[in-house]
């Protein structure tokens, strides 16, 4: 049988290494092993044989009866036992697959050269050498998402870290301007308080006009046509570097 390996364009995840090792184990017409009657039916016959194996497991509980006030903990305990029994049998399935595959594989692996050619051995070996170049890979891959999510985990960190600092720093910038409004409050002196805020609106006032007067000898400057970037005068007023 030929795996199921379909690299289609690049894969940008993959160094140029393991890009190599994949087109290396691509999907090849010529060699799948198209299985005999007589071997398709053995191989089905052993799948089922493996299913009837479960339900004897299966069958082989004995039903019993449940009642009283610890009904779901007998039920529960009645589950725990059909997984066992479930879990036994695919151990042994698993063991006797092992076992059965043993042989052909060393077979297919300690082929020689001027060995009969067994097609079924040489399939075999083809499809051992993509087995172990894709585990390979897996593990080339495994270790880079590890890598990754390492990273990830190390700029959360930062980041939370710096959401922090961030925080502590508005706090102080926040207590920095109640310190800077607080001698206003504690003015005692209604008449100066008065002066200081008709002060603080008649700056505002010229602030707004001198504002007005910057941005049209801007637009005039920059309408006029004038190389104003070279001029750095004119670049101060056009770009408002003051500011």
């Amino acid at each position: 049988m030929a795996s199921n390996v379909d690299i289609r364009g690049p894969l940008p995840h993959l160094s140029e290494s393991e890009g190599a090792l994949l087109s290396l184990v691509e999907d090849d017409s010529q060699d799948a092993v198209a299985l005999s009657d007589k071997e398709a039916l053995i191989l089905e016959l052993y799948r089922k044989s493996g299913e009837l194996e479960l339900e004897k497991e299966f069958l082989s509980q004995e039903p019993g009866s449940y009642s009283g006030e610890d009904v779901e903990a007998q039920l529960a305990v009645a589950e725990r036992e059909l997984l066992e029994a479930r879990a036994t049998h695919t151990v042994r399935r698993k063991a006797i697959n092992t076992i059965l595959m043993a042989d052909p594989i060393l077979k297919a692996v300690h082929l020689k050269a001027n060995s009969p050619p067994e097609r079924e051995y040489r399939a075999l070996l083809k499809l051992i050498n993509r087995r172990d170049i894709l585990s390979l890979v897996h593990e080339n891959l495994a270790a880079a998402h590890d890598l990754t999510l390492k990273n990830l985990s190390d700029m959360e960190v930062e980041n939370m870290e710096l959401i922090e600092k961030n925080r502590a720093l508005t706090q102080e910038l926040l207590g920095l301007a109640r310190q800077q409004d607080a001698w206003k409050e504690g003015l005692e002196d209604t008449g100066l308080a008065a002066q200081l805020e008709g002060l603080e609106k008649d700056r505002r006032k010229v602030q707004a006009r001198w504002e007005i007067m910057q941005n049209i000898a801007s637009a005039i400057v920059v309408g006029s046509g004038v190389n104003w970037a070279e001029n750095a005068d004119l670049r101060a007023l056009v770009l408002d570097e003051e500011d």
